[in-house]
């Protein structure tokens, strides 16, 4: 293997291969990536066996070749580089020569036929997306993914596709959010729960115009122009969370997003110290919004359009906050029944997202 690469775009291409790679494991070649110099450029490719990164960038290839060298050392060593070009080449026993400026590193490298191969995707379901139409959805989800292990199917992001529409779903069972989008056909309707590890590195993917997503049995294939993830699935029930999404209200407000996330932001560096809690009411057309902590305490009040009675309603201001951060809308309606029933938070102007967020109790 012989060839001269771009050091930035190797730079970035690293920035996303190397989070796939095991930092701990029992087979040392985990924590290495693969890098393959073929005719059109340079392939990089890193896995923990639960997921797979690829990336293709352009490179003048003088000998084609592969070998494997840990994702860290190479990392580091290229992000710390100043030069523009980097010569890459393959010595003995698998040591990749790096070559910048009046720099040149051997590094240790294992046998590259010892990599695990990236595996294929069987799907009768396979989607095209925009790329950033998807980037958008799974923002506007991901915070309500839960982070602990207790349960398991509740830790990625659940994808349904009908036959038109892809709906990506996340809840943690305190909130729920909700992102639906029409794609068009893509064959057999299907549904599957993705790592939230494969979301965080498609969320690394670069810049592309569109993604084509296959939705296997058991992994599934995201696949952009010049980069790609596959990813072992979680398998398990995902939660009936229909259920949870109120059918009907009887008291709805509608707020400017930025007018009511800044209010409550200033609110919530009061109520940390509390439980992050934050109490909401009405007050003719004004939402007053307190808070109570160690710090002392907070009042803040911001116009609304109400319908329905007064009611004052507690909340984790974290949980809002997340919401407000993703809404694609200049306006929120918040939709609720009773201060101890959960309540729907979606775009003003738009049909396509919501988040159910349980309340605290007053």
């Amino acid at each position: 293997m012989k060839l001269h690469v771009n050091r930035k775009q190797l730079d970035d291409a690293l920035g996303v291969v190397a989070q796939a790679a095991a930092s701990r494991s029992t087979l040392p070649i985990l924590s290495h990536l693969y890098l393959e110099a073929q005719d059109d450029g340079l392939r990089l490719l890193g896995s923990d066996l639960e997921q797979w990164v690829e990336c293709r960038i352009p490179a003048i290839v003088g000998e084609t070749g592969a070998t494997t060298v840990s994702a860290k050392l190479l990392s580091d060593l290229i992000g710390s580089l100043s030069t523009e070009e980097v010569n890459l080449e393959t010595g003995e026993r698998h040591q990749l020569i790096l070559q910048a400026g009046d720099s040149r590193y051997q590094l240790v490298g294992l046998p590259a036929d010892q990599y695990p191969p990236i595996p294929e995707v069987e799907s009768n379901t396979q989607l095209v997306a925009p790329a950033q139409l998807f980037r958008e959805m799974v923002d506007s989800v991901e915070f309500a993914v839960s982070r602990e292990e207790v349960r398991l199917t509740l830790t990625g992001i659940r994808m349904e596709y009908d036959g038109a529409n892809l709906r990506l779903v996340a809840t943690d069972t305190h909130r729920l959010a909700i992102r639906d989008a029409q794609l068009g056909d893509g064959g057999e309707p299907a549904s599957a729960i993705v790592p939230l590890k494969a979301i965080h590195l498609l969320q690394k993917l670069p810049t592309s115009d569109t993604f084509t997503m296959r939705l296997g049995t058991h992994r599934a294939a995201f696949l952009g122009e010049n980069a790609s993830v596959v990813t072992q699935l979680i398998e398990g029930q995902y939660p009936n969370y229909q259920r949870v999404i109120p059918q009907e209200y009887t008291r709805r407000w509608v707020l400017m997003v930025d007018e009511f996330r800044n209010a409550l932001r200033r609110a919530y560096l009061i109520a940390k110290s509390n439980a992050n809690k934050v109490y909401l009411r009405t007050e003719g057309e004004k939402l007053v919004i307190t808070a109570q902590g160690d710090a002392g305490e907070a009042k803040e009040a911001v116009d609304l359009v109400r319908e329905g009675d007064d009611l004052e309603i507690a909340f984790n201001a974290k949980y809002i906050l997340d919401v407000l951060d993703v809404l694609e809308s200049e306006g929120v309606a918040v939709e609720l029944t009773e201060a101890l029933r959960p309540a729907v938070f979606k775009p003003a102007d738009r049909s396509d997202y919501l988040c159910v967020i349980m309340p605290m109790a007053l």
